[in-house]
């Protein structure tokens, strides 16, 4: 049986403290993922898994800045070292017995 992904928001309240909300994405195939150009607005990027959806992108009510652009940089950044983590792990996780080849 194949182990599917899952994503799921949780809401912290402590006494005393501010409210935290967090959402994690665990993608599988039935994960939607779309780059949309900005040609009806700014860029971004949305996620849809499940009923639970995301945009990223540059704030949208204000002119780029420089800011803007190494905001968005650090987002690329960080999924460019996921996606080579990830294909090193399945490179190596390959090359054990019995793996499965999906």
């Amino acid at each position: 049986m194949r182990e599917t992904g899952y994503t799921y928001t949780t809401i912290t309240a402590r006494a005393g403290e501010p409210m935290t909300i967090g959402t994690a994405f665990y993608l599988d195939r039935t994960a939607n993922i779309q780059f949309y150009d900005g040609s009806d607005g700014r860029p971004f990027i949305a996620i849809d898994h499940g009923q639970v959806s995301v945009h990223i992108g540059p704030r949208p009510t204000t002119a780029l800045t420089a800011e803007d652009v190494a905001v968005i940089r650090r987002f690329a950044q960080a999924s460019a070292g996921l996606l080579a983590e990830v294909e090193r792990l399945h490179a190596e996780q390959s090359k054990q017995p019995g793996h499965a080849a999906a």
